[in-house]
């Protein structure tokens, strides 16, 4: 209280708040995240405004985390985290258009409505947006990496980039919609028609998805090589046909005894190292595919003779293109249970402790913040 001329407290004014906080988990350096709270943020007119439901802990987080790096590209200055989300509309944008990009999914969007996204963010503009090639986009953005992301308790999110959730899926399926849209779009990659065989190599969230719908696509066998004995298991649970330790067992001889000497046609490496992509030439057969799903953190050296003698095909995974709809109808239609993978789910002001946790492996496979 402060005193009139005459003595008499007088109480002072404020002016009204205007705007909420929120608590967000943000990128300040390598292995330096904190959570911080902050404004809550107010849409664009092409955005919506979105109250995060469930984020996943993603290994592409990870390495933002570790090594302040995706695909070349630095994250903006105390950008917040994560990608995988399902969230509530909260407020729509006043110039915000939703067109039918998916004939399984319902653009019926509103208040209220779920929705998740594509997380990488195109220009529109380039060569190769206009050939509708987004995830090749030359200026290609991402959540989490050039915009706000989902280790939040509300973002905003081009329009655009959202797909209704239908009502029959879960918060924690609605999760898995992401990364799963990802592995489909590794086997689109790959060509593969039925009666391809197929290895996996990395079990891994991603290496699970993708052995999972080469199965459904027609594989004639899939192999899944995972040096974790829970991540094997769980490859079993969903039906992988045959799963083996690399430590225990020679991928190579597995595969060439299934074979008789030939290799597999398609051969997905999930994992990312120099040894595991060698090993996926080995496996693969002369005129087959290598799919190169996972990311290496630094260079990698590997032998070519192979590759150009037996006319093998590398060929590169990034993102999604197009993939959505078919990763929804999939977790809908329970062709999927994306949840299997979930080993851990915590409230969202842990996410510290999540990203820690998936860092250190062990007994953790998917880890889910939720923010109920």
């Amino acid at each position: 209280m402060k005193k009139c001329p005459r003595g008499y407290d007088v109480p002072q004014r404020f002016e009204k708040e205007t705007y909420m906080k929120m608590i967000a988990f943000k990128y300040f350096a390598n292995n330096d995240a904190r959570k911080v709270e902050i404004e809550r943020p107010k849409p664009g007119p092409d955005e919506l405004l979105v109250k995060i439901l469930a984020t996943g802990v993603c290994g592409t987080d990870l390495h933002i985390y570790t090594h302040g790096d995706w695909i070349g590209k630095a994250p903006i200055p105390e950008v917040t985290m994560g990608h995988e989300f399902v969230g509530e509309v909260i407020e729509i944008g006043s110039e915000v258009e939703f067109n039918q990009k998916y004939p399984q999914v319902s653009v019926d969007i509103r208040v209220g409505s779920r929705i998740c996204a594509e997380p990488h963010i195109p220009c529109g503009k380039c060569y190769w947006c206009l050939r509708g090639e987004e995830n090749t986009c030359a200026e290609i953005g991402h959540l989490g990496v050039s915009m706000d992301g989902s280790f939040a308790e509300y973002m905003v999110i081009p329009a655009d980039r959202c797909s209704l959730v239908p009502d029959s899926v879960s918060n924690l399926e609605a999760v898995g919609i992401e990364p799963l849209a990802c592995a489909v779009r590794a086997v689109h990659r790959s060509r593969m028609t039925i009666g391809n065989s197929v290895v996996v190599i990395g079990a891994g969230p991603m290496g699970q998805h993708v052995a999972r719908v080469a199965s459904l696509s027609g594989a004639s066998f899939v192999v899944v090589s995972e040096p974790n004995a829970r991540r094997r298991q769980m490859a079993l649970d969903n039906g992988i046909d045959r799963v083996l330790d690399p430590a225990v067992e020679d991928l190579e001889a597995v595969v060439m005894n299934l074979t008789n000497g030939i290799g597999v046609d398609i051969t997905f490496e999930v994992a990312g190292l120099s040894e595991t992509i060698e090993q996926a030439i080995a496996v693969t057969r002369p005129g087959g595919r290598v799919v190169q799903v996972g990311v290496p953190t630094d260079k990698v050296t590997i032998e070519l003779r192979k590759v150009i003698i037996g006319e093998l095909e590398i060929i590169g995974e990034h993102a999604t293109q197009w993939d959505f709809g078919t990763a929804i109808e999939m977790i809908e239609s329970k062709k999927v249970d994306v949840t299997s993978l979930v080993t851990h789910t915590m409230p969202l002001e842990k996410a510290l402790e999540g990203m820690h946790l998936a860092m250190e492996g062990g007994e953790s496979v998917k880890i889910v913040l939720t923010n109920d």
